[in-house]
């Protein structure tokens, strides 16, 4: 008898050593939590270094949602942590696709299609990050209806809800690269463009009605009838100069990007160079992630044409701005 007391303590014991392990690990992780919520992401706010908040992303993401097996609840910072994640495959993506470029314009078939694959690897682990992003988004807020919003109790989750948004639209984009591989849904620019309008536009420097605008010209049926896409993106544009956050700027290129208007993609890409003064710093990273689209499209449109990507220091100009060569001094390629 005694020894089966024994036992059945140590079991006791032991399943009670558990739980409070387990306390421990849920309280770690809502601290966790906390602290990013009010620490960790207005810091990165203020950082202009995209390739430092990509790295974060990857490296912070596993830890952070491993808290969920204890009960914590990291949904909302999920939603941007995969979203800086997205960042790293979305940049080796992008040197894929220049490499494919530079392949063609040699005639070097091999190359070009062993470059094409690897762009779509890369498009589909970008795109899987960024509909992570914007599921979560809808787990923890709900979908807009065309008659109710979600409830969004501060600017924290504002700010989520933006993003995790915007991030359901980049993972269409990366998925058609990757050839639908992911299968994010089809009716998600509907949800967004309804998500959008339960934004103040003027707050949150013309993104809002900007997100809907870029839904309205990619695909025209889902626009009110008589709106007027680029002339919403414009009013955005200059919104966003106002506020020293040139996230518009960056859409509304995006946009001429993805519809193939090189005159506006021209036009969108001189006019956030010539607005880089009196930046947000408190949303710093946001302008710096506009510069990254800005700059991955130019370098596009420079490498197509001449199999180099846009040279250093001179983004917003164009090949054929140049009125004569520049000189190059060998030495300068060789130190």
């Amino acid at each position: 008898m005694f020894p089966k007391l024994l036992r059945f303590a140590a079991i006791g014991g032991f399943a009670t050593a558990l739980s409070a392990c387990g306390m421990i690990y849920k309280t770690t992780g809502d601290v966790l939590v906390r602290y990013g919520q009010d620490e960790m992401v207005p810091y990165l706010m203020h950082s202009d270094d995209v390739d430092m908040s990509c790295a974060m992303g990857e490296s912070l993401t596993p830890l952070l949602l491993s808290f969920e097996a204890v009960g914590s609840k990291p949904d909302k910072l999920g939603a941007l942590v995969y979203t800086t994640a997205a960042l790293c495959s979305e940049n080796l993506a992008l040197e894929e696709e220049l490499r494919y470029q530079r392949a063609l314009r040699r005639g070097d078939v091999d190359e070009a299609k062993d470059a094409r694959t690897q762009q779509k690897r890369y498009a589909e682990i970008a795109a899987r990050r960024q509909l992570e992003s914007y599921n979560r988004t809808i787990k923890v807020f709900g979908e807009a209806t065309e008659d109710s919003c979600p409830k969004l109790k501060n600017d924290f989750d504002e700010l989520v809800w933006m993003v995790g948004s915007i991030s359901g639209m980049q993972a269409l984009l990366n998925d058609s690269t990757a050839n639908n591989r992911v299968g994010v849904p089809r009716d998600v620019p509907a949800k967004v463009q309804r998500g959008a309008a339960c934004l103040d536009n003027y707050k949150w420097w013309g993104v809002p009605n900007g997100t809907r605008a870029v839904i309205w010209n990619i695909l025209p049926m889902l626009a009110p009838e008589g709106a007027d896409g680029w002339a919403e993106l414009e009013k955005s544009v200059r919104l966003g100069f106002q506020h020293g956050v040139r996230l518009p700027s960056a859409l509304y290129a995006m946009t001429a990007y993805s519809i193939d208007d090189p005159e506006r993609m021209r036009k969108g890409i001189r006019e956030f160079v010539a607005n880089d003064k009196n930046i947000n710093e408190e949303y710093a990273l946001l302008d710096a992630l506009a510069t990254h689209i800005i700059q991955s499209i130019s370098d596009r449109l420079w490498t197509d044409r001449t199999g180099q990507r846009t040279p250093y220091g001179e983004l917003g100009t164009f090949w054929d701005d140049q009125t004569q060569e520049e000189d190059i001094n060998i030495d300068d390629l060789l130190f």
